[in-house]
C-alpha cells in the first residue's frame, strides 16, 4: 500500500481487496487495529477508507496523518503540509471529528464501529475510547505510549531526564471552542482523563528525547506499546 508507488494497473486494488477479505474473516470479538502512514495520495486514502478503515475497531496515526484523514472524510483535498507542533485542543477537535464521522456511517454486518483512536505527536499522546468497548486501561496505555516514545527515540530502555524535555504547555484546553475548560499538567499525575458523550479521552505529555538515536518505526512502536495494555 505504498504511497505513489508505480503499481501496475489494478494491482493496488487487488492488494486492498485481499486485506479487506482477511479482515472480514476475523471474528467480530477480535479487535482490529490499523496504523496509518504518511499517505498524500487522495485516491489511495479514499481506497483505504473503503477497503480498510471501515473494517477496523482501532486507528493509530500521527499529527500529520490525522488532518489528512479528516480532509478525506470531509470530501476535501489532503494537506501536504501540516503543523508539526499542533496544540492539544486542535488535535482533540480533529480526533472528535474523525470519531463522529466514522461512527455516523451505517454499520452493516461487513463493517465495524470505530471504538478506539490513538494520535501520537512529538509533544503528547491522545487516545479516545468508546464507553462500553472492550478496550481497557486507557490511562496506563496512554502513559506507556508516552514513555515508549522516549525510549525508542533515545534507544534506551531507561528514561534519562537529563536527555529529555517537555515541549507540551503547562496546561491545555480540551477544545478550541470558546469557554472550553483548561486542564493543568500535574507532575504527580501527568496523564489526564475525562469523559465526553459516549467516549473517554486521555492525554499524556511526552518526555521528548534530546539526544536522538533513532526515529524510524517510532509510530509503530508507540502504538503497539499502548495496544498491549488495552487488549
Amino acid at each position: 500500500m505504498m504511497d505513489n508507488f508505480p503499481f501496475r494497473p489494478g494491482h493496488l486494488d487487488e492488494r486492498l481487496r485481499l486485506l479487506q477479505n482477511l479482515m472480514l474473516s476475523v471474528d467480530s470479538t477480535t479487535g482490529i487495529h490499523f496504523e496509518m502512514a504518511s499517505f498524500v495520495d487522495n485516491s489511495l486514502l479514499n481506497k483505504l477508507f473503503t477497503h480498510v478503515i471501515s473494517h477496523v475497531d482501532s486507528l493509530g496515526m500521527n499529527e500529520q496523518e490525522l488532518p489528512n484523514l479528516l480532509s478525506v472524510l470531509k470530501g476535501s483535498n489532503i494537506t501536504i503540509l501540516s503543523d508539526p507542533y499542533p496544540r492539544v485542543a486542535n488535535v482533540l477537535d480533529q480526533m472528535r471529528d474523525v470519531y463522529h464521522i466514522l461512527n455516523s456511517q451505517e454499520v452493516t454486518s461487513m463493517h465495524r464501529r470505530l471504538t478506539r483512536l490513538h494520535v501520537h505527536t512529538l509533544a503528547f499522546q491522545a487516545i479516545i475510547i468508546a464507553k462500553g468497548s472492550s478496550w481497557r486501561n486507557t490511562m496506563s496505555a496512554t502513559a506507556k505510549a508516552s514513555l515508549t516514545a522516549n525510549r525508542h527515540v533515545c534507544g534506551s530502555p531507561n528514561i534519562d531526564t537529563s536527555k529529555a524535555k517537555l515541549i507540551m504547555d503547562d496546561s491545555f484546553s480540551v477544545s478550541r471552542e470558546q469557554g472550553s475548560k483548561k486542564i493543568p499538567l500535574k507532575e504527580n499525575r501527568p496523564v489526564s482523563c475525562w469523559e465526553e458523550y459516549d467516549y473517554e479521552i486521555c492525554v499524556a505529555p511526552v518526555l521528548v528525547c534530546t539526544e536522538v538515536y533513532q526515529t524510524v518505526g517510532g509510530g509503530d512502536n508507540v502504538s503497539a506499546a499502548s495496544l498491549v495494555l488495552q487488549i
